[in-house]
């Protein structure tokens, strides 16, 4: 074999390999983004927080699982802002428990709903089933369990940044806010598959920034300048784009602890924001 032969042999072999994971980029891609668990070790008991257990179905009837984590007392304690809580793409609403107790701590109720495919919830992940998922999750909050439409705050982390802002749109509610969130699934891939077009692979899109577009309510954004996983600027570029007021909360540490490295500042944060806006 002459050195042109094998010259186009291997530029022929790099071609097959590349669009061969390319293909796989296209077909598979949800698997990649979305990385439920099924098991559901951990309940709000273990941290002493009261909580019912709830399951309704989303848009295409598959049920979906929840807890609600409230405030013990009198109807001023049910009537208080209550968050509706939309995680990120791994894990269940087990993995949250921290996030609840900080939340519950600072005198709100909280609402967390596991997406389909997620922990007890029937059905498989997909775009347009989460941001169904998300509506689905309002209107139990508000036709079931009756707490007022302008009472709920629609809370998105990383992948639930979207769900929560699709979520903000479509119920027109008083306010929303996006921690370590990213502007698009294109925009994260293009940083994690640089060599791949992934504006033409990418099928599943998630557009914050677009949702964030059709907002003018008050908007609170968290990030970390140390979130390995979704680049700061996308926090910023979320707070840029919000046509309402905007507000930035300044997190510490990396994607899944900014909770925790923020310190009392991550609690004040989200207290002073929600206070402004619904007492």
């Amino acid at each position: 074999m002459n050195k042109v032969s094998t010259f186009w042999t291997i530029i022929l072999t790099l071609g097959g390999l590349y669009a061969a994971l390319a293909l796989l980029l296209f077909l598979f891609q949800e698997r990649l983004i979305f990385l439920p668990s099924r098991p559901v070790p951990f309940t709000p008991e273990v941290a002493g927080l009261p909580y019912s257990e709830h399951f309704f179905p989303s848009e295409n009837g598959n049920m979906l699982h929840a807890w609600f984590v409230f405030q013990e007392g009198d109807e001023d304690a049910f009537n208080r802002p209550a968050i509706l809580f939309c995680h990120g793409n791994a894990g269940n609403i087990a993995n949250r428990i921290p996030l609840l107790e900080i939340f519950h701590g600072l005198g709100y109720n909280i609402f967390i709903f596991d997406y389909q495919g997620y922990g007890k919830s029937e059905g498989r992940p997909g775009e347009r089933e989460i941001l169904a998922d998300g509506l689905a999750a309002f209107d139990f909050m508000t036709d079931e369990l009756g707490i007022a439409h302008e009472r709920i705050l629609p809370l998105g982390r990383s992948m639930g940044g979207p769900v929560a802002a699709w979520v903000a749109i479509n119920r027109n509610t008083r306010a929303l806010a996006l921690e370590s969130t990213f502007t698009n699934i294109p925009d994260i891939a293009r940083k994690t598959y640089p060599i791949f077009p992934v504006g033409l692979l990418a099928r599943v899109k998630l557009p914050t920034r677009d949702f964030v577009k059709q907002f003018d309510g008050p908007v609170l954004v968290a990030h970390s300048p140390g979130d390995m996983l979704i680049p700061y600027e996308m926090g910023r570029i979320l707070y840029e784009t919000a046509p309402g007021t905007s507000h930035w909360l300044e997190l510490a540490g990396n994607h899944n602890d900014g909770h925790i490295a923020t310190g009392p500042a991550f609690g004040q944060g989200y207290q002073a924001f929600i206070n402004r806006y619904f007492n």
